[in-house]
């Protein structure tokens, strides 16, 4: 009996993995591109490309890395009774945000941001791309990888209505310190 319900339990993880359909990464890259673009005119063309592509595939290779099982509460409460490592919200921003801030962007800026701070149930963290010198939100473009269990989910900040999204001064200090 003990080795059914393993098998049982194994079965649970793997229906629960997310099927990543890689086909839509190069139409994906364009969209969130052009979103960036739009953003602001201050936006180096190059740099957009860069965020684009390695948001995309970063938040895919994080997905990997964590196993992630969906939906993304599921896994949250696999992290939280300790059967998976990582996944939470603010790893998956903190995680991309470590890989984005290596090409050290002249024309770009990645923020920290957060929304519901401080309560347990519903806390979101995220990142918000900005023009370099620029902290108004509203211009802002939102990077969500934890949403859509590592399919990179990307807005226009004040078109995302699930959240009210505001900086992170807390997470900012962590990547300012070594993350």
């Amino acid at each position: 009996m003990p080795k059914l319900l393993s098998i049982a339990f194994v079965l649970l993880f793997v229906a629960c993995a997310p099927r990543i359909d890689l086909s839509v990464i190069p139409t994906q890259q364009k969209k969130l591109y052009s979103a960036l673009l739009r953003s602001s005119h201050q936006i180096d063309h190059r740099e957009a490309e860069i965020v684009s592509r390695e948001a995309i595939l970063y938040s895919r290779k994080l997905a990997a890395k964590y196993q992630v099982s969906t939906p993304p509460l599921f896994h949250n409460f696999l992290v939280n009774i300790r059967a998976k490592e990582r996944g939470l919200c603010y790893q998956w921003s903190d995680d991309l945000y470590g890989h984005l801030k290596h090409f050290n962007f002249q024309t770009i800026q990645i923020k920290p941001v957060g929304s519901n701070i401080g309560s347990y149930w519903t806390e979101h963290n995220a990142l918000v791309v900005l023009p370099k010198g620029n902290s108004d939100l509203r211009q802002g473009v939102l990077l969500d990888p934890w949403r859509k269990s590592g399919e990179l989910y990307f807005v226009p900040i004040l078109r995302d209505l699930e959240y009210q999204w505001s900086i992170r001064v807390d997470r900012n200090e962590v990547y300012q310190n070594g993350k």
